[in-house]
């Protein structure tokens, strides 16, 4: 099987002929499947380049996408527990991919379907690395923005610690940080159907610029008021009348440093405003303290940041 036609089968943008030629080539010998998974793994791995702007993610095959020009750690699992075939012999291995990305960088990557995913900081995603039909399932931990390939027989399905979002063809964003009381949906285009891991109340419909939020366990729709929040797989920091606090909490997942705020005196400070991340964190604290008073030290290591 060509090199080129598993790629592009893996980008989903492969067409019916070659869909059924890469089943066929499966179902010849067990090896195939071990190799559709050895070039699965290649095509999903990326590796940490270095350059004097920063550092940015390529593929390990020649086989690279433009839009990939971010920086993320790539934790590649490939779980094989056994192969098996149903009876139209179309069924594909169950092997998972786990893409994590840690604080201070970003990625973006397209799923086997097409579907393309922007990652945020201290974000995880888990999905097959061939979706074998029916429900399209990923998980998800952190935020993420998605734009999903409409396939009207295979819904689209994100599960998160606390809620389930089922979509067939849309633009969204999630955001479920693991261990914190805080979940959103937004929706831009399409349809989504959110509804909580538990079951416990009824499915909520959102409709396009709609937007659903889990706060201090009560669920609230309403009008998308900023779109500039989800900028930030623009590489931006937006912020409108955002507490301080919560605005140091961000900026420690953007730019991968510990923050302790110890001026009292900002507790109840609302920002707003817009940096991008390349800038760095000291050019935003520099710009913050035009309009708040507050000093800046830093430990040994430079690895915390004092506010005083």
């Amino acid at each position: 099987m060509k090199k080129e036609t598993l790629y592009r089968y893996f980008e989903g943008i492969a067409s019916r002929e070659e869909e059924e030629a890469v089943y066929r080539w499966l179902d010849v010998s067990p090896a195939n499947e071990e190799e559709l998974l050895r070039e699965r793994e290649f095509f999903d791995a990326m590796i940490l380049v270095g350059n004097e702007e920063g550092h940015k993610l390529k593929r390990v095959h020649f086989f690279v996408r433009e839009m990939l020009k971010v920086v993320a750690i790539v934790a590649i699992t490939l779980a094989c527990g056994g192969y098996y075939h149903l009876a139209d012999k179309k069924e594909l291995l169950s092997a998972m991919n786990t893409i994590t990305v840690p604080m201070g960088q970003r990625m973006n990557l397209k799923l086997p379907d097409g579907t393309s995913v922007w990652l945020n900081a201290c974000s995880e995603i888990v999905y097959p690395a061939i979706f074998s039909g029916g429900k399209r399932e990923i998980r998800l931990t952190g935020e993420a923005y998605f734009e999903v390939t409409r396939q009207e027989k295979n819904p689209f399905v994100v599960r998160t610690e606390r809620c389930e979002i089922e979509v067939l063809g849309t633009k969204f964003n999630v955001e479920a940080y693991s261990g914190s009381d805080d979940f959103s949906v937004a929706l831009m285009e399409g349809a989504v159907k959110v509804s909580d891991s538990d079951h416990l109340s009824s499915p909520v419909l959102l409709k396009p610029d709609q937007e659903i939020r889990l706060k201090d366990g009560q669920w609230k729709v309403s009008a998308v008021s900023d779109y500039d929040h989800f900028r930030w797989r623009e590489g931006l920091v937006c912020f409108k009348d955002v507490a301080f606090y919560e605005l140091m909490a961000r900026f420690e997942k953007c730019y991968g440093i510990q923050i302790i705020v110890e001026n009292k005196h900002l507790k109840d400070y609302a920002c707003s405003g817009k940096f991008r991340i390349s800038d760095g964190v000291d050019n935003a604290l520099r710009i913050l303290q035009r309009n708040a008073k507050y000093t800046i030290e830093r430990n040994e290591d430079n690895s915390i940041i004092y506010i005083k």
